[in-house]
């Protein structure tokens, strides 16, 4: 059976996905067409270290000139 991992939207960490381990990470769901139904997740370490991380992955989404709204 193959390991499923959670993947960091902003650091690229990689951590094998648990029922404890991933209640931890924190998750975005676009609102973007494009990304409709999509959930990124963030580490618990850069949830620590960015107080604006929810902003950090949606302009790291966003198209040129748009605005990549996330909603936690």
């Amino acid at each position: 059976m193959a390991r499923l991992y959670l993947h960091c939207a902003i650091c690229d960490r990689k951590q094998a996905d648990g029922l404890i381990s991933g209640a931890a990470w924190g998750r975005v769901e676009m609102a973007s067409q494009a990304l409709a139904g999509a959930t990124l997740r963030v580490c618990p370490t850069c949830i620590q270290r960015h107080d604006d991380w929810h902003d950090r992955v949606a302009s790291a989404l966003a198209p040129p000139g748009g605005s990549g709204h996330a909603s936690p």
